[in-house]
């Protein structure tokens, strides 16, 4: 009887081991969506752009061809009828993350006020796929 209580214990103690051991990595969608989002990228490298119809948004296409949704913090009407336009780095910074804020400068016009616009993320291809053809840089 002792021989049993004893295997009992070592398996029991094997089984605790066991549940502490490290797992295999299995890919989580939720944690790649979230690093995907979290993609920075330098604002020299913003080959085209794009200002969604209503004005609140514009899409940057940079070198790698990943494109990123840019948020207007406010009123920024010179953006739909954009030319070009330019960053003004907030604080010296010359890449942009999500959740990060800069001043978007908008070119064509003499009289443009820079826009604050907030870096919302990486677009996954689905989402540029689903962009009207108008909004898609």
């Amino acid at each position: 009887m002792s021989v049993r209580l004893a295997s009992a214990a070592v398996l029991c103690a094997m089984g605790a081991v066991a549940a502490c051991a490290p797992v295999s990595a299995v890919p989580d969608r939720a944690a790649g969506a979230t690093a995907g989002a979290r993609k920075c990228f330098f604002q020299g490298d913003v080959r085209s752009f794009r200002a969604s119809a209503d004005g609140r948004n514009v899409y940057v296409r940079e070198l790698d061809k990943t494109v990123y949704r840019l948020e207007a913090a406010g009123s920024c009407p010179e953006l739909g009828d954009a030319l070009a336009i330019g960053f003004a780095p907030m604080g010296g910074m010359n890449s942009l993350c999500a959740g990060d804020y800069t001043r978007l400068v908008v070119g064509g016009s003499p009289t443009a006020m820079p826009c604050s616009v907030r870096m919302v993320g990486a677009l996954t291809e689905a989402e540029v796929a689903a962009l009207p053809a108008r909004d898609r840089p």
